[in-house]
Formats: structure tokens, C-alpha cells, sequence
């Protein structure tokens, strides 16, 4: 079941910020808001991994 996924299980995934529905899902799952989302994908990539990595190192 894809909403049970912890994040270190989304290591593998990425963020797609060109989709609404996308935006909404991983700034839901990654308790961010949208904008903060799309941000931090524009500095870091589209990684979850380099995403989390991002929001730790400039939060």
C-alpha cells in the first residue's frame, strides 16, 4: 500500500512539481507546503532523497 510508505522508503522515488495532483501527494506525505515543495525541488532535484537532504541542510 503506497500510503503506509515511510520516507526512507522513497529513497528511489522522485517528485514530479509539473503535476497538481503530484504536488499535492509528496507535500502531503512529506509535510511540506506546496510551496516549500516545489522550492526545494527546483534547488535540490527531483530526488526525495536529495529533497530531505536539501530541507535539512537550509531549514
Amino acid at each position: 500500500m503506497e500510503d503506509s510508505m515511510n520516507i526512507s522508503d522513497a529513497e528511489n522515488q522522485y517528485i514530479d512539481i509539473s503535476e497538481p495532483q503530484e504536488i499535492q501527494y509528496w507535500s502531503e506525505k512529506l509535510n511540506v507546503p506546496e510551496e516549500v515543495l516545489k522550492n526545494a525541488v527546483r534547488a535540490a532535484g527531483t530526488s526525495v532523497e536529495d529533497f530531505m537532504e536539501h530541507l535539512e541542510n537550509n531549514g
